[in-house]
């Protein structure tokens, strides 16, 4: 033969004790705090970039960058080339290998997950990935001293999961203005879908929410243009009951998340000039919020609870 013994071998093969081989259950208590606080926050919120892993949790972007590349190292984390026919250039994201998802849900739920939860496909990455853009918006632009800001973000498949699948907004915030408390809907809109898929979610939420009285609760359509804004806005039917429908886009949206100005027919009503449903005085979410342990409850179905408007239409 003309190869030599080297070349006639076979590669070699990786290790099944290598760190890429381990259940993320025997090595959790080894993990950086900072490491299971991203991925308890990914059971809820499925994708995340090195941008936003740092604003959430990292500090810097490099860090970021470092230990997600090692996550990946120990499998823990898949990345991926997230883009879309929006999005053609898209950018590079992060997401639970499905083996870790298993593993770590185990950790969380140790007797199995709640009935209540009924497991929801998410949406395209890219999709979720906007939706992200607007939490790290807010986060950004949190303001401590006047109690701006959020103080409860719950991403679209635990947000699906308690609404029973009726109703599947990309997010539910929470935003405290003073002392004052909102619960807005956000559906996420890259002028994708087609046309009569809107009116039916309008329908929808007017039906889940619709009563003989008014509800203090908004729906929040972010939009990619103004064209689209407008084309919205000429679908939605004045309603005395249920929640509010409104729209903006996402670049004013994400420049002043609270003082940016929604539309709502003929009326433009800013973010912190929306109907409260109650007070709170909990603590706005900023930059950094995963390194408390306690914040991931701001971020799952715990934080609908300190809700009071949704309690009655939990699943």
């Amino acid at each position: 033969m003309s190869a030599t013994p080297r070349r006639a071998q076979r590669p070699p093969t990786r290790k099944r004790d290598t760190l890429r081989y381990l259940r993320a259950g025997a090595i959790w208590t080894a993990l950086p705090v900072r490491d299971q606080q991203l991925l308890l926050w990914l059971l809820q919120a499925d994708v995340v970039t090195a941008q936003l892993a740092s604003l959430l949790v990292y500090g810097q972007l490099r860090t970021a960058q470092r230990r997600l590349a090692r996550l990946v190292e120990y499998g823990l984390l898949a990345g991926f080339w997230a883009a879309g026919v929006q999005r053609p250039r898209g950018r590079y994201a992060y997401a639970l290998t499905p083996a870790a998802r298993v593993d770590i849900e185990r950790l969380v739920w140790p007797d199995g997950r709640p009935q209540r939860a009924i497991p929801l496909p998410p949406s395209p990455p890219i999709h979720q990935l906007a939706s992200h853009d607007l939490l790290a918006a807010f986060l950004t632009q949190a303001d401590e001293t006047r109690g701006e800001g959020l103080f409860a973000w719950i991403p679209e498949r635990p947000a699906g999961e308690l609404l029973g699948g009726y109703v599947r907004p990309d997010a539910i915030a929470g935003i405290r203005v003073g002392d004052r408390a909102i619960v807005l809907f956000i559906e996420r809109d890259l002028g994708t879908e087609r046309g009569d898929i809107l009116p039916g979610k309008i329908r929808r939420y007017r039906s889940l929410f619709g009563g003989p009285l008014p509800i203090a609760l908004s729906v929040g359509f972010v939009v990619e243009s103004g064209r689209r804004e407008r084309s919205i806005l000429n679908q939605v039917r004045p309603s005395p009951t249920g929640p509010r429908i409104l729209t903006i886009t996402a670049d004013r949206l994400i420049t002043d998340p609270i003082g940016a100005h929604w539309a709502d027919g003929p009326a433009s009503i800013p973010t912190r000039g929306l109907e409260a449903f109650g007070a709170t005085d909990a603590s706005v979410l900023t930059a950094g919020c995963l390194a408390d342990p306690d914040a991931l409850a701001a971020f799952d179905d715990r934080a609908a609870q300190a809700m009071s408007v949704l309690r009655p239409h939990l699943r």
